[in-house]
């Protein structure tokens, strides 16, 4: 009997990485929806196209929890479609909770030329600010490769924008300012950027950028 037990329970030990792998896996959308959605959470925003060059129709989806003792937060999924059918969930970002009192939400998100985008947007009394991000897979990662802010003051002294495109592979960041009706003013440079991946994306707008931020 003894070694019955001692055979059984190997089996289960042994069979756990199968089941814990197999997870990834999903008929459907639908299907990795009601295994993932729990009764605090829903689908916040979707997006579908390809996302790794193999012509076929990838998934991306942010959802929404709200647990009853806690902040509401945001995590960002992506499930690749498989050639024999099916979905696989190849990275999601951390689950972060969500800044209080209407600073900042997720506004949008897009899969177009084989990338993520998502939007945040930050506000404050004077300032506006919305951040994009860019993900895509790199060299077998899924990096975050670009970043486009748009910052609005309105303070009456100081009204302006500035639209800010971060390439990070390059490092390359082209600035536009205007002040008021004034004449925008667009500068380029370079910086060095430390890498940043998906699996860590944390939704603020001051991810992968360590200058200042609406929410910072």
């Amino acid at each position: 009997m003894r070694q019955l037990c001692f055979v059984l329970s190997a089996l289960i030990i042994l069979s756990c990485p199968f089941a814990v792998a197999a997870q990834r896996d999903f008929s459907s959308v639908n299907a990795f929806l009601k295994a993932t959605l729990k009764r605090d959470g829903r689908l916040s925003l979707k997006a579908r196209g390809d996302l790794n060059g193999d012509g076929l129709e990838d998934w991306a989806g942010v959802i929404r929890r709200q647990p009853a003792d806690a902040s509401p937060t945001y995590q960002l999924y992506v499930l690749l479609r498989q050639a024999q059918g099916g979905y696989r969930v190849a990275e999601k970002s951390i689950e972060e909770e969500i800044p209080g009192m209407g600073c900042c939400w997720a506004e949008s998100l897009e899969i177009r030329r084989n990338s993520i985008y998502i939007q945040n947007n930050a506000k404050t009394v004077s300032v506006m600010e919305a951040v994009t991000h860019q993900f895509k897979l790199y060299q077998g990662e899924w990096r975050l490769v670009g970043i486009r802010t748009y910052y609005t003051d309105f303070t009456p002294d100081a009204e302006g924008t500035v639209d800010t495109d971060m390439n990070l592979l390059t490092g390359l960041v082209i600035e536009k300012k205007q002040k008021g009706d004034g004449k925008p003013m667009t500068k380029n440079r370079r910086r060095t950027f430390a890498t940043y991946l998906l699996k860590d994306f944390d939704f603020s707008p001051g991810f992968g950028n360590e200058e200042p931020s609406a929410c910072n």
